[in-house]
């Protein structure tokens, strides 16, 4: 597992530290206070470092238009960096309690030359310069030598330069916005290869008592998971409900990432209150039975409190990422304040406010 973390110029977080993470590790605070952020940040360092990352996230989590963003260049990237300061590296760091310390540099990579394109305009040529500039991504692992990649976007495309597995765990990202049903119906077909599909099953059995099996079918023309209810047929789990699919994809991104990180943005979308607690206890069991470790943002404070109900105070971590003024009184940062177990429970039980 991941037992620190140290974030440095990436989005909004100019010097971000946590220490003491734990298996489950939930995040709160305001809106704009960097919780997707840190979910990021992780999510590319885990991920090696891929450049292929940077651009998933804008797809998927951000809902970035990647191709509307071609005509801009620079501005596909821009937003990674604090402030928009491109000449500021971005630095994240982990130590890994097995692999020891884990890092990612992501630095502008401006060539000495310029490719320069003259087109017509009327009676005059025009000239259209394009700077070739690349995100370079340096991974390394305990000291070793690092693995540098590249991010480019051409007058038409965006280059990547993919990687090869070196960690021996993976990194899965859960957004908030989108989701992907082939992508459920696999990981639900390489856990039964493992017979270990009971542990889906009786997590969904919190949302739906009457579920009797679940299975992967390509009966619409795309595999997708179907839910036996005690019906004539068989039911596409989506037509049961988000919360079935959310409590789902949750369980089996957990499974799919053994001894890894799954990194789960407003953990509590699509799922009643009432079954808050048992969720967590679901999503906790199977953490410890993969050995894999969670993040998780969330904005309700019954989705803090049945964690706590559920888990105990002593076996998650809740920490609050809030603003507070920098060195100079026009910047803006963020810190990460920790919550001991103690301070949990009295939070919860005098209604304080720590989301």
């Amino acid at each position: 597992m991941l037992k620190s973390l140290r974030i440095r110029n990436f989005r909004n977080l100019a010097d971000l530290k946590i220490d003491r993470l734990a298996r489950v590790n939930l995040l709160t605070g305001r809106n704009n206070s960097g919780k997707t952020t840190l979910l990021e940040a992780l999510f590319l360092l885990v991920g090696e470092g891929d450049p292929a990352a940077a651009v998933a996230m804008n797809n998927g989590g951000r809902g970035i238009d990647t191709a509307g963003m071609l005509a801009v260049r620079e501005a596909f990237w821009k937003p990674l960096f604090l402030a928009f300061d491109m000449s500021r590296d971005i630095d994240i760091t982990a130590c890994h309690e097995t692999h020891g310390q884990l890092s990612l540099r992501i630095k502008l990579e401006r060539p000495a030359t310029m490719k320069v394109r003259l087109r017509e305009l009327g009676t005059r040529p025009a000239v259209e310069i394009f700077s070739g500039s690349a995100l370079s991504f340096a991974f390394s692992i305990a000291g070793c030598d690092p693995t540098v990649r590249t991010l480019r976007v051409t007058e038409d495309q965006i280059q990547v330069e993919q990687s090869k597995a070196s960690l021996p765990f993976q990194v899965v990202l859960l957004s908030s916005r989108s989701g992907n049903h082939q992508t459920d119906a696999v990981r639900l077909g390489q856990l039964r290869q493992r017979k270990r599909v009971d542990i889906v099953l009786e997590a969904l059995k919190i949302v739906e008592p009457r579920l009797l099996s679940v299975e992967s079918n390509s009966a619409s023309g795309t595999p997708m998971i179907w839910g036996d209810i005690g019906l004539a047929e068989l039911v596409p789990l989506p037509v049961m409900g988000e919360g079935m699919t959310r409590v789902a994809r949750l369980i089996l991104a957990i499974s799919s990432a053994p001894g890894g990180v799954v990194l789960v943005d407003e953990i509590e979308n699509g799922l009643h209150h009432s079954t808050l607690p048992k969720v967590w206890q679901a999503i906790a069991a199977a953490a410890k039975s993969f050995d894999t470790q969670v993040f998780a943002t969330t904005h309700s404070y019954e989705c803090l409190e049945a964690a706590c109900q559920a888990l105990g105070a002593d076996d998650f971590r809740l920490y609050r990422l809030e603003a507070g003024k920098g060195k100079m009184s026009e910047e803006r940062t963020i810190c990460c304040v920790p919550y001991e177990p103690d301070e949990i429970q009295a939070a919860i039980h005098h209604n304080f406010e720590v989301r």
